[in-house]
C-alpha cells in the first residue's frame, strides 16, 4: 500500500497495521525527504518516492493522508499509475468537496472511500506517530450512492482492526457536525491567542502569567497554521454558520455583562457545566 503523507494519521495507522501484520509492504510519499526518513527510521514505512510519476507497480492500497486541499489534485497526479480494483481512502477533516471531487475524477474501476479518524492532536510529523492512536476513537466513513459497499465494508474492517469504533455519515453531516465540534474551536482559539497577543496591560507580559486553564484550552493553536487555513477555507460553510451563531452569542454574554444580569448568566454557566458533564 501506499501512504501519502506520511503525519500523526497516516504514520500511526501504518505502525499498527504492520503491528497487526494487516499489510505486507507499506510505501510512502510526501514532499520532505527529511520527514519520509523519519518514518523509514521508525518503521513506518518501507521506502518512499518523491514524484507522483515514480508511484509504483502493483498498489492495491492508497491513503490519502495530505492536507485536504491537496488530495484530489494529487490522486489525479496519482492516477495514471492507479491500478484497476486499487482501492483510495483518505483522513481529511472535510469530507464534502473531497468526496465529491474523487467521484468526478476517478473511473468506475477504482473505489474511493472517504474517511475522517476523529484522533488527531497538535503534533504533526512522522516523529509524532505513536501505536493505539486509534484504539476508543471514532472513524467516520462517508459513502455515497455510488460507493461499493463490499469496499466500503474492508476499509471499515480495516480501522476496526486498529481499534477504531466506525460510524457511517453522509459528507455533508460531517462537515456540519465537524464545523462545530472541530473546526469552530480552532478558529477560536487562534482568534484567543490573538488577542491576548494585541492586549496590552501596561509593562506587564500577560503570556507569562497563562496558567493550566489558558494553557489547556489553547493547546491546539499549536496546530499547523496551512493546514488549518485549507480545513477552514473547504469547509467554510459548515463553518461560517457556526461561526456566526456563536458570535450572536457571544454578544449576547457580552450585553448580559454589561447589564449585570448575574442570574442569567449563572443559568447558562450552569447549562454548560451540565453540557460539558454529559461528554464523554
Amino acid at each position: 500500500m501506499v501512504m501519502a503523507g506520511v503525519g500523526l494519521i497516516c504514520g500511526s495507522l501504518a505502525l499498527d497495521m504492520r503491528r497487526r501484520k494487516l499489510v505486507k509492504q507499506v510505501i510512502g510519499y510526501g514532499r520532505s525527504e527529511s520527514n519520509l526518513k523519519t518514518a523509514k527510521k521508525k518503521g513506518l514505512i518501507d521506502s518512499y518516492f518523491l514524484r507522483p510519476e515514480d508511484f509504483p507497480a502493483g498498489v492495491d492500497f492508497l491513503m490519502m493522508g495530505t492536507p485536504v486541499e491537496t488530495i484530489v489534485p494529487l490522486t489525479l497526479a496519482f492516477l495514471p499509475k492507479l491500478e484497476p480494483g486499487c482501492i483510495v481512502s483518505d483522513v481529511g477533516s472535510v469530507k464534502g468537496e473531497i468526496v465529491r471531487g474523487m467521484e468526478k475524477i476517478l473511473p468506475k474501476n477504482i473505489s474511493f472511500i472517504a474517511g475522517h479518524p476523529i484522533a488527531g492532536s497538535e503534533q504533526w510529523g512522522a516523529q509524532a506517530a505513536r501505536e493505539n492512536l486509534f484504539v476508543r476513537h471514532r472513524c467516520v466513513l462517508t459513502p455515497t450512492k455510488k460507493t461499493d459497499k463490499q469496499v466500503l465494508n474492508k476499509v471499515a474492517q480495516l480501522w476496526r482492526q486498529v481499534g477504531a469504533d466506525v460510524d457511517i455519515m453522509d459528507p455533508d453531516t460531517h462537515d456540519q457536525v465537524l464545523g462545530v465540534i472541530s473546526h469552530l474551536p480552532h478558529v477560536l482559539v487562534y482568534a484567543l491567542v490573538n488577542a491576548l497577543n494585541r492586549t496590552k496591560v501596561k509593562n506587564v507580559d500577560l503570556k507569562s502569567y497563562c496558567a493550566g486553564g489558558f494553557k489547556d484550552f489553547t493547546r491546539i493553536a499549536s496546530s499547523r497554521p496551512e493546514l488549518w487555513r485549507d480545513i477552514c477555507l473547504m469547509n467554510r460553510k459548515a463553518l461560517g454558520r457556526s461561526l456566526s451563531d456563536y458570535i450572536k452569542y457571544l454578544e449576547q454574554l457580552n450585553r448580559w455583562i454589561a447589564d449585570e444580569k448575574g442570574g442569567l448568566l449563572e443559568k447558562e454557566f450552569a447549562r454548560a457545566y451540565e453540557t460539558r458533564a454529559q461528554i464523554p
